[in-house]
């Protein structure tokens, strides 16, 4: 279980978080919303140890502190975060980045598995062998993300904004791998869109105004923030 406990972010003295809580289980979708600039990207950046905010409260996973763990550690403890802009790095492959086998691992067992959630994401065969998100479209880079969460096998994953850069096709395949994959993570879901929300049947959905999480509902509340705006929602 991932618990945040009275989170405070200031960004340049600017309390951006202020007092947030939340816990989320493994086999969970919560789905974070909110208008545009509440902090939603911020409290993801935050909690995978994002060193340019100020950040106080308590952030655990089963129980153990990361508040004091760097970026690498916290990923090594469990975190796994997919970006609104996944970024490109040329001159590694995307198996070299993803795949960094201890001596005594089964390369070719976990060549292997690389190769099928490869085909299950429709990257192409010579996906592996082609630099980091390098002349790759929006949609290769989500999928990629997709294929290194399936390598990394985490406790937690956070996605934000998963259909930015997406086509309808895109969309249905990362979809359909998240909901073959629900029971194994806890999941953070930043979205506004409620359509992709709703395929997700999300367990929780919570809306962050003014630095808190002004209420939390069932996926029902998607289709009241869609009738009545973020505003006249929570009053």
């Amino acid at each position: 279980m991932l618990e945040l406990k009275n989170i405070k972010i200031k960004i340049q003295n600017k309390e951006v978080i202020k007092g947030l809580n939340l816990n989320i289980k493994q086999g969970e979708i919560h789905a974070l919303i909110g208008p545009n600039g509440s902090g939603k990207t911020t409290l993801a950046n935050a909690i995978i140890g994002k060193e340019t905010y100020e950040t106080s409260g308590s952030i655990k996973l089963n129980n153990n502190d990361l508040s004091l763990l760097n970026v690498t550690d916290r990923a090594k403890a469990g975190l796994f975060m997919t970006f609104q802009t996944p970024p490109s790095i040329p001159g590694i492959t995307n198996f070299n980045l993803v795949n960094n086998f201890p001596k005594s691992s089964d390369i070719l067992k976990l060549l292997s598995k690389y190769k099928k959630d490869m085909l299950k994401l429709q990257l192409g065969q010579c996906w592996n062998q082609r630099n980091f998100n390098e002349g790759a479209s929006g949609g290769e880079r989500k999928k990629n993300e997709l294929l290194q969460l399936l390598q990394s096998n985490p406790k937690i994953v956070i996605l934000d904004e998963l259909d930015t850069g997406l086509d309808v096709d895109a969309l249905k395949i990362i979809l359909k791998i998240i909901n073959e994959h629900k029971s194994k993570y806890g999941w953070l879901v930043i979205s506004h869109s409620s359509k992709v929300l709703k395929n997700l049947n999300p367990n929780y959905v919570h809306i962050l105004q003014n630095g808190k999480i002004n209420e939390t509902g069932g996926a029902d509340l998607l289709d009241r923030i869609e009738e009545k705006g973020f505003h006249n929602a929570t009053k």
